[in-house]
């Protein structure tokens, strides 16, 4: 019986990582996954200019990573970095007439955080609550037109065709939501190589978000904590009583547990297991203690059934 497969590509400062999914009864099979190490230089990431000075090498790495496991599937999901687009939150007063009218209001709502001028940014947005009054506090995600035309533009002379496409943090989160009772207000650390991302949940709502590109030393990590929660222990009472999760790819992870407990003056810290093992039959073309760098990937593949 023919069955079909879900890849995505996840996209980091180091490498390009990709999975394939197959539907299991009401879950998913991950069947297979591979890790490509990119060059130094290979990705400049940038908010306002193509990230890839080398389209020719970027396509030819985007094969060696799907072609093996995409098993003929041309649309996939596509993870690219934080650093490269903006994750705002935002309110309004009323709901809007329209998809449309949503985008052309929130850009000028939001003009002075655009990563370029109205007409060159992608914008995009989700209802996080509305309240009775018709107030809604929204999740909005930015990205310039010449970054994002740049990696569509390769993923389709690769072979490819992106029909969802966010950013790494979010689909981390995306995998953990449906698997993990990470309860009502929690905060999710996530720290992929150099990329470190800052997720508040308030009500199991989405309250306060940043990312950052940092060394990959915990005290690098410690420093960009510290600044960046700064203000959440006065704008968010619930902030310093939420359960504090930590999600990481770095192979020594206690170092980096004890930055984040200092950073955030916790007592503990619940390091996150995505138990990859669990959702595949055999062993992937990656090495054991590389699981966790898939978890993005899966995550975005995931919002492909």
């Amino acid at each position: 019986m023919f069955r079909r497969t879900y890849p995505a590509l996840d996209v980091t400062p180091g490498e390009l990582r990709g999975v394939a999914l197959h539907r299991k009864g009401k879950g998913v099979s991950l069947d297979d996954g591979r890790v490509f190490s990119l060059m130094q230089g290979e990705l400049s990431l940038s908010l306002r200019e193509p990230n890839i000075p080398e389209p020719r090498r970027f396509v030819e790495a985007i094969r060696k990573v799907l072609d093996p496991i995409a098993a003929g599937e041309k649309r996939i999901a596509l993870s690219l970095p934080d650093s490269v687009g903006r994750v705002l939150l935002a309110e309004t007063e009323t709901a809007f007439k329209s998809k449309k009218e949503g985008v052309e209001i929130l850009k000028w709502q939001l003009k002075n955080s655009l990563p370029g001028g109205p007409k060159d940014v992608q914008l995009d947005y989700q209802i996080l609550k509305k309240s009775d009054t018709g107030r809604c506090t929204l999740a909005v995600a930015l990205i310039a037109n010449p970054v994002l035309h740049q990696y569509e533009e390769l993923l389709s002379e690769a072979g490819y065709h992106a029909a969802v496409i966010d950013f790494h943090s979010l689909h981390v989160y995306n995998y953990y939501r449906p698997r993990l009772d990470l309860g009502e207000d929690f905060i999710l650390i996530g720290v992929a190589g150099s990329a470190l991302s800052i997720q508040f949940f308030q009500g199991r709502v989405l309250a306060f978000h940043r990312a950052r590109e940092v060394q990959t030393s915990p005290v690098q990590v410690f420093q960009e904590l510290s600044r960046s929660v700064v203000g959440c222990h006065e704008n968010f009472p619930g902030f310093r009583r939420a359960t504090l999760f930590l999600h990481s790819d770095w192979p020594d992870r206690q170092p980096l547990t004890d930055a984040v407990r200092s950073a955030l003056e916790r007592e503990e810290v619940a390091p996150l297991e995505p138990h990859l093992e669990r959702l595949t039959p055999a062993s992937l073309h990656v090495k054991s203690g590389s699981l966790p760098s898939l978890v993005a990937a899966v995550g975005a593949a995931e919002r492909l059934l």
